[in-house]
């Protein structure tokens, strides 16, 4: 005959195996996840799983700025613009 202690040792055993083999499964289906998904949807899931809000959509992430001096060719003509504007303003006669 088992004792109670025995029945609990074997209950509580089993529990943990039990969820050793939940954690494995988890963490496979974890790991897929992180080869498939970019690193923002990584970050996004990460935060929900946490209790934490979602970050802001596009471009008002810094997390994800990429900083660098060098100018693409699509801000060229905006940016020189901008420059002959700030050294000779046009006047209000010419616009009229």
């Amino acid at each position: 005959m088992e004792s109670e202690e025995q029945r609990t040792i074997a209950r509580l055993e089993a529990r943990v195996e039990a969820l050793e083999a939940a954690l494995e499964r988890r963490s496979r289906e974890l790991r897929l996840i992180q080869r498939h998904v970019c690193k923002r949807d990584l970050i996004l899931i990460s935060r929900l799983l946490a209790g934490l809000p979602p970050l802001p959509f596009g471009a008002y992430e810094p997390a994800f700025w990429q900083e660098t001096t060098a100018l693409t060719p699509a801000e060229v003509e905006e940016t020189l613009t901008d420059l002959w504007r700030s050294l000779a303003p046009v006047s209000r006669e010419l616009d009229d």
